[in-house]
């Protein structure tokens, strides 16, 4: 059942309920109710037990597969991991698991983290398992789900960066960016990039002369239209 959820449903997680990062690797996923129920039996009962749920608590358990090489953490993680050992508002992110179907069943609240980490087996990868205790009401929401859209490119800085160097993209799509050849300058696969959220991606400017290296990024839904850059 939890599997089937993990396929079905998106986990992400917010510092400030407002910039959204979806947690990457979900391999298991289960959220549920812990409801208190109050006796209400009376004699208009007819001998039958009667409750009514007078308290309820939320949990949200997730297992994800982490790589621990260095460069590659996954930022909705590791805004998960960085709760770790912390007390009060440290230890709370925002959390929202919605049908990326686009079907009705949403739901956003703040949560105490609980973090885990175990051994897999394989080199470079770890399972950790996150638990989200709810603190406070659990709420249904608009399902933010969106069909994937091809990324749109707003800026790239600074300018003039040269081979090895380091440049910033915003915009949006960025998620989902095709391994190996999601990011291009001039045509070139950029030598390295990590997607920091939806909204950021930082490239390694790959081996090449200076003067205009227009940058196209890719995703599953298509690629972006070409942005003017020119390379140092």
């Amino acid at each position: 059942m939890s599997t089937s959820l993990a396929r079905r449903f998106k986990l992400q997680v917010s510092a400030d309920n407002t910039s959204w990062l979806s947690v990457a690797g979900i391999s298991d996923l289960s959220p549920n109710e812990t409801p208190t129920n109050q006796s209400a039996d009376d004699y208009d009962t007819n001998g039958f037990a009667s409750f009514e749920k007078t308290l309820t608590g939320w949990k949200v358990v997730a297992k994800a597969n982490r790589k621990n090489t260095s460069g590659v953490f996954d930022p909705g993680q590791e805004l998960v991991r960085t709760t770790r050992f912390q007390f009060g508002d440290a230890n709370r992110v925002y959390v929202r698991w919605y049908d990326r179907n686009g079907a009705p069943e949403a739901y956003s609240g703040r949560a105490l983290v609980d973090w885990q980490q175990s051994k897999t087996g394989i080199a470079d990868l770890e399972e950790v398992t996150m638990t989200f205790t709810g603190d406070g009401p659990v709420t249904a929401i608009t399902n933010p789900y969106s069909a994937a859209a091809v990324p749109v490119i707003a800026t790239a800085t600074p300018s003039g960066v040269a081979a090895a160097g380091q440049v910033e993209v915003t915009g949006n799509g960025f998620t989902g960016t095709v391994a190996t050849t999601g990011v291009k300058f001039g045509g070139v696969n950029a030598t390295s990039w990590i997607v920091v959220s939806d909204s950021l991606l930082v490239a390694v400017m790959p081996a090449g002369s200076a003067g205009s290296a227009p940058i196209v990024v890719t995703n599953a839904a298509g690629a972006s239209a070409s942005f003017g850059y020119t390379r140092g």
